[in-house]
């Protein structure tokens, strides 16, 4: 009886792990912090512009989501060649709980630190977790010494990210300081609006869950095809990320309706 009502409550909506009485529930389902994943992808220990902080089982993600981290990766080594990105903890194969993180369950989280270089501007390789003051300086205990935020590298991380349509950037939690330094440069290089705008939008200092000043925690959304497999949406909707497929489907909207829908008063309906 107890595993009929769990089951139940599974089909209509609650989708948490598969069961006999969802057969078709696969990939990532549930959400982020509470449910599983099958049919995993495992990013590699290293590949062209990364490489994984520890020799884990913590590197699974949905295989949309892995293969765009290898693109972002690929294409800033490309663009401007340095040390690489170093990845931290995705998910385990089979999704669930894994500490100390509350998410992370699902194969839709990734942990990137954040690219560094000397005080002189030479790119380094992140010597791990390391916080970033306002002055976009950190201490390296390891070696130390001081690093600076190497903005440049970072920006074309995020831009590859929210620009390709597979990784599907629901958001990228970041302080609230790195967030302004990547906005800052982007603004400053007259990167494209759209891009920037939606670097913004899902740009979040998290409360709870730490400030994100030593990497960036990076959430794609569900596609059409994955909720209807078990994967639960949270949080915004983000307008480029439109589900629809059919052809009278509504166009997305533009940066100028974008900004005007942010602008709006409250209420004013």
């Amino acid at each position: 009886m107890r595993a009929a009502v769990l089951g139940l409550a599974c089909l209509t909506g609650c989708a948490r792990a598969p069961s006999p009485l969802t057969p078709n529930f696969a990939g990532s389902i549930g959400v982020p912090q509470q449910g599983v994943l099958t049919d995993a992808a495992e990013l590699p220990a290293h590949g062209e512009g990364f490489r994984c902080l520890r020799n884990n089982d913590r590197h699974y993600a949905v295989p949309r989501f892995a293969r765009a981290i290898e693109r972002a990766a690929a294409l800033v080594a490309r663009e401007r060649p340095g040390p690489p990105l170093v990845v931290g903890d995705l998910s385990v194969s089979h999704g669930g709980q894994l500490l100390p993180h509350f998410s992370h369950r699902t194969g839709r989280d990734a942990d990137l630190l954040l690219f560094a270089m000397t005080l002189e501007g030479a790119p380094v390789e992140s010597p791990g977790f390391i916080h970033y003051d306002a002055d976009g300086l950190a201490w390296d205990e390891a070696h130390q010494r001081f690093l600076r935020f190497d903005v440049e590298r970072e920006w074309l991380l995020v831009k590859a990210l929210v620009e390709d349509p597979d990784a599907r950037v629901q958001w990228v939690f970041a302080s609230q300081v790195i967030e302004a330094l990547l906005i800052e440069w982007a603004r400053a290089r007259g990167e494209s609006s759209d891009t920037v705008l939606r670097a913004q939008l899902v740009m979040l200092q998290p409360n709870p869950g730490g400030v994100h000043d030593d990497h960036v925690h990076v959430r794609t959304a569900c596609t059409a095809e994955e909720i209807a497999r078990g994967c639960e949406p949270s949080g915004p909707q983000r307008p480029w990320l439109a589900l629809a497929t059919r052809d009278d489907a509504p166009a997305a909207p533009t940066t100028e309706e974008l900004i005007a829908e942010l602008l709006r008063p409250i209420g004013s309906d």
